[in-house]
C-alpha cells in the first residue's frame, strides 16, 4: 500500500472520529442584531445604547424601569480604584454590557509620558483581562478642561495605549474629548494637533444639547457641526467613535420630544457605535437625568431598538 494511500485512509479515520478541523474562518462573535463584534467590543454595524447612572451605581433599577438591559455602561474611577472598577466591569460582562470607563492618571501627564505610570497601566489592563468581556478604558478624559499642556497629555496617551492593549486583548483603548474644541474651537485642540500616533480603538465625544441650560435658547447642529466632521475624521483614521456623554435639559425635552431619537439615529447613520446618556446629577448645573416621562420614554424607545452583546 502506498504511503499516500495510508495517509489518506488515516486522515479519513481521524475525521470520522474527531470531525473536521477548525478553520481560520470560524464565525466571529455577534451582537443581537447579527453583526460581528470584535474581542475588544467593536461592532461592525449598529450602536450600543446606555450611559452613566448615579455615582457608578448599580444600573439594575434603571434597567428595570426601561424593561431592558443597557448595552454600554459609562463609569468614572480614580487611579486607586482599579479593584472596584474590575468588579464593576465583571458585573457588566455578566449582563452583556460593555463597560466604558474613565480613570484619572496616577501621575502628571509629563510623568506618565516618561514612563512613571507604565506599571499602573499594565496592571489595570491585566486585571481587566479577567472580567469576562470587552472593556473600553480611557485615561484623563476631557483634557481640555484640565488646563495643562495638551501635548504632554498626547504623549501620555501614546505611551500607555500600546501597553494596555498588549496586556489585554479584550481592552479597547479609548480617548474621550469634548468635541467642541476639536472641531470648532482653538486650533491647539484640533484633532490633527492632539491625536496620538498609536492605535486607539474608540474615540468618545462629550456633546450635550445646551438648549435650556442656564437659559440658553440656541440649539446645536449635531449633524453639521459634529457628526459630519467626526465621520470624515473617522474614515481617514479608521478609529471608531461614539458619544461618551450626552444629555438634554427638561426644557429641551418639552420643546423637542424627538430630540433623543433624532440624535441617536443620526449618530448611527454617521458611523457612531455608542450612545451614552449622562443619567446622573453629578458635576452638573443642569438636570440631564431621565427624570421626566418624556425623557425616560425617549430613552426607553432607542434602547429597545439598540443591539447588545450576546
Amino acid at each position: 500500500m502506498s504511503l499516500a494511500l495510508i495517509m489518506s485512509l488515516g486522515m479519513a479515520l481521524f475525521l470520522a472520529v474527531t470531525g473536521p478541523p477548525a478553520t481560520s474562518n470560524a464565525a466571529a462573535a455577534t451582537m443581537t442584531n447579527g453583526c460581528a463584534v470584535s474581542a475588544r467590543g467593536l461592532p461592525s454595524c449598529g450602536a450600543y445604547v446606555g450611559g452613566a447612572y448615579g455615582g457608578n451605581a448599580d444600573v439594575s433599577p434603571w434597567e428595570k424601569s426601561i424593561g431592558k438591559a443597557i448595552g454600554v455602561h459609562r463609569t468614572y474611577w480614580s487611579s486607586g480604584s482599579v479593584a472596584s472598577a474590575v468588579k464593576s466591569a465583571t458585573a457588566d460582562a455578566a449582563k452583556h454590557r460593555v463597560p466604558w470607563m474613565s480613570f484619572k492618571a496616577p501621575y502628571s501627564w509629563a510623568d506618565m509620558a516618561a514612563g512613571k505610570g507604565d506599571a499602573w497601566a499594565k496592571d489595570l489592563a491585566t486585571r481587566m483581562k479577567a472580567t469576562g468581556g470587552p472593556v473600553w478604558v480611557a485615561v484623563d478624559h476631557e483634557p481640555e478642561n484640565d488646563g495643562g499642556d495638551i501635548q504632554k497629555w498626547k504623549a501620555m496617551q501614546a505611551r500607555i495605549a500600546p501597553i494596555m492593549r498588549a496586556a489585554a486583548p479584550n481592552l479597547g483603548f479609548s480617548i474621550i474629548l469634548m468635541g467642541y474644541h476639536e472641531f470648532q474651537g482653538d486650533k491647539k485642540y484640533a484633532m490633527s494637533a492632539i491625536w496620538p500616533k498609536t492605535t486607539v480603538d474608540v474615540a468618545g465625544f462629550d456633546i450635550y444639547e445646551k438648549y435650556g441650560h442656564l437659559g440658553r435658547t440656541e440649539w446645536k447642529d449635531f449633524v453639521n457641526n459634529y457628526y459630519v466632521p467626526i465621520q470624515a475624521w473617522s474614515k481617514t483614521t479608521g478609529v471608531k467613535w461614539g458619544l461618551a456623554e450626552t444629555g438634554y435639559s427638561d426644557a429641551a425635552a418639552a420643546k423637542n420630544p424627538s430630540w433623543m431619537k433624532n440624535t441617536y439615529n443620526n449618530m448611527v447613520s454617521y458611523g457612531g457605535i455608542a450612545f451614552s446618556y449622562f443619567n446622573t446629577k453629578l458635576n452638573s448645573t443642569t438636570n440631564w437625568t431621565l427624570n421626566s416621562t418624556t425623557k425616560l420614554s425617549a430613552f426607553t424607545a432607542i434602547n429597545k431598538s439598540a443591539p447588545m452583546l450576546r
